[in-house]
């Protein structure tokens, strides 16, 4: 007898655009971590910018200084102008870079060349925000932080351009956003309709089913009537 040769398992093949689905994820983590630290770091701002107290409001005054904060003045204190760059670049860049790979992970075509612009822009304004805080008086864990940001945004950079070369290959459809004719969409996740289709459903059920116990009791008089009229 012949021994039954085993079957070799079917090996599943990887989506077309794995890497840059996988690539949306990394960015949507970066840019979130980075929002919410640097929303964090806005807290620390009197660390370098102090409030005036009142004495020094009223030499100002006196003085005719203006009070405001103007990009003049800002970038006559070269570090405070990186610390204000970093912060906005890693909020606002972070932001970006979060609804972008948002974006990619949902298979869009266009994601992932924002994405790489997005990165790309938030990686120069960083590059700007270090020089500014190498030049200025800033402290070294302010530079430490800018460095290690730029090095994050740099490696998001690649993986964000293998990813759009990757769509450039194997685009994704053009109808992905087009809902198949006769596909229902779910009201909620633990309803397919709406509670007004769901009241009109259960009134028509329970119709059907009074309509029902009303044949049934109509047979049932028919019956005793017959029997009835039988026995006389």
């Amino acid at each position: 007898m012949s021994e039954p040769r085993e079957s070799k398992p079917e090996t599943s093949k990887p989506p077309p655009r794995a890497f840059a689905q996988g690539t949306g994820v990394v960015l949507q983590t970066v840019g979130i971590l980075l929002f919410l630290t640097n929303c964090c770091a806005f807290t620390l701002t009197g660390l370098w910018d102090k409030v005036l107290s009142r004495t020094d409001v009223i030499e100002r005054i006196d003085a005719g200084q203006p009070l405001g904060m103007s990009l003049q003045r800002m970038f006559e204190n070269p570090a405070k102008a990186g610390y204000m760059l970093t912060v906005m670049s890693s909020t606002v860049g972070g932001l970006a870079m979060a609804v972008l790979g948002l974006g990619m992970q949902a298979d869009r075509r266009r994601a992932a060349a924002g994405a790489l612009a997005s990165v790309a822009a938030t990686s120069a304004v960083m590059l700007a925000a270090g020089v500014l805080l190498w030049v200025g008086s800033a402290s070294w864990g302010a530079r430490g932080w800018n460095a290690m940001l730029v090095l994050i945004l740099l490696t998001c950079a690649g993986f964000t351009w293998h990813a759009l070369r990757e769509i450039q290959a194997a685009p994704p459809p053009l109808n992905i956003d087009i809902v198949p004719p006769g596909k229902k969409i779910p009201y909620s996740f633990y309803h397919d309709d709406p509670p007004e289709v769901r009241l009109a459903k259960e009134l028509e059920n329970r119709k059907a089913k009074l309509d029902a116990e009303r044949n049934e009791i109509e047979r049932i008089e028919r019956e005793l009537r017959d029997r009835g009229t039988g026995s006389q």
